[in-house]
C-alpha cells in the first residue's frame, strides 16, 4: 500500500506574509534614506570647507603680490564667510612676519564653530 501525502495546494500568499514582507522593504528603505541624508550633510559640509581653504589660499596669495612692506591684518566677510588674517611682525624672527589665516563659516562670523586655519611665514 502506498501513502501519499498531499501537500496543500499554495494558490498564493498569506496576508500575514505579505505585511512582514512590505515591513521588511520598508525598514530597508528607511535605512537607506538614513545613510542617504548622511552622505548630503557631509558632502555640503566637505564642500564648505574646500570653499574656506581656497578662500585662505587666495588671501595668502594676495599677500605674496603685494610685497613684505604691505602685508597687514585684515578681517573680510564674504557671502557666508568671515576671513581673518592676523599678521605678527618679528616672529618667528626679525625681518620675518607670521601671517595666519582663518576662515570661518556657518555662520560666517568669529564665534562659529566651523573654522580653517592657514598659516605661512615671509621674510623681507
Amino acid at each position: 500500500m502506498k501513502i501519499v501525502f498531499k501537500i496543500r495546494d499554495n494558490k498564493g500568499f498569506l496576508m500575514i506574509e505579505v505585511i512582514l514582507a512590505i515591513a521588511l522593504i520598508a525598514i530597508g528603505l528607511f535605512a537607506v534614506m538614513s545613510l542617504a541624508t548622511a552622505v548630503i550633510k557631509g558632502n555640503t559640509h566637505s564642500k564648505k570647507a574646500t570653499t574656506a581653504i581656497t578662500i585662505a589660499q587666495d588671501k595668502i596669495e594676495y599677500f605674496k603680490g603685494i610685497g613684505y612692506d604691505n602685508i597687514s591684518g585684515t578681517s573680510t566677510v564674504l557671502s557666508d564667510y568671515y576671513l581673518e588674517a592676523l599678521v605678527q611682525n618679528n616672529i618667528p624672527g626679525t625681518n620675518m612676519k607670521t601671517v595666519t589665516v582663518d576662515v570661518y563659516w556657518n555662520p560666517g562670523t568669529a564665534t562659529s564653530k566651523h573654522k580653517v586655519t592657514l598659516q605661512t611665514i615671509f621674510t623681507k
